[in-house]
C-alpha cells in the first residue's frame, strides 16, 4: 500500500508542481525517481523494471517527451539491480539493504550516482546530438544537485516519521 501511495504521490508532485516551476531552463528537478530508490529489493528484477517503465511512461505522457523518461527510468532501475547483485548482499541482509534503511550518508553517496545516470540519459536523449554534449553535462550537474536535495529531504522526512 505504501508503494502505491508513493507511486501516485511522486507522479502528482512531479506533474503538477515541479514540471510547472521554471528555474532558468537548466534546473529540472525530477523528484519522481525517488520511487525507484524506494521500490523494495525483494521484488523480482522484472517487476522492478516494469514498474520503472510504467512510472517513466506516465511522466512521458504528461511531459510529451516520447519515451525519454521511460528509458531513463528503466536504465536507472537496471543499474540499481546490477548494483544490488554486485554488492554481495545475501538474502538475510536484504532488509538492511533497502534504501529506506540506509543511513543518510550512505543513501546520499549511493543516490548521487543513480541520479546522474538518470539525468544524463534523459537530457542526452532529449538533445540526441554530440554538439550539445557540454550543455547536457551542465544541465545534468545542475539538475542532479536539485534532485539530490529533494531526495535528501524525502529521506529525512521519511526517517523522522518512523
Amino acid at each position: 500500500m505504501k508503494n502505491i501511495k508513493l507511486f501516485f504521490g511522486v507522479i502528482l508532485i512531479q506533474v503538477f508542481i515541479l514540471n510547472n516551476i521554471q528555474l532558468s531552463g537548466y534546473i529540472n528537478p525530477y523528484y519522481y525517481i525517488v520511487f525507484i530508490f524506494y521500490f523494495p529489493t525483494k521484488n523480482s528484477p522484472t517487476s522492478t523494471l516494469l514498474v520503472s517503465f510504467l512510472l517513466g511512461i506516465i511522466i512521458d505522457f504528461f511531459c510529451n517527451s516520447y519515451g525519454t523518461h521511460a528509458f531513463a527510468c528503466v536504465l536507472m532501475a537496471y543499474c540499481k539491480i546490477l548494483w544490488i547483485n554486485k554488492s554481495n548482499y545475501g538474502a538475510e541482509l536484504e532488509d538492511s539493504f533497502e534504501m529506506k534503511n540506509l543511513s543518510l550518508i550512505k543513501f546520499g553517496s549511493i543516490s548521487i550516482y543513480f541520479i546522474i545516470i538518470h539525468h544524463f540519459t534523459l537530457f542526452y536523449l532529449e538533445i540526441f546530438s554530440f554538439s550539445g554534449f557540454l550543455n547536457v553535462l551542465h544541465t545534468t550537474l545542475v539538475s542532479s544537485f536539485f534532485t539530490f536535495m529533494l531526495l535528501i529531504m524525502h529521506k529525512i522526512i521519511s526517517t523522522s516519521k518512523k
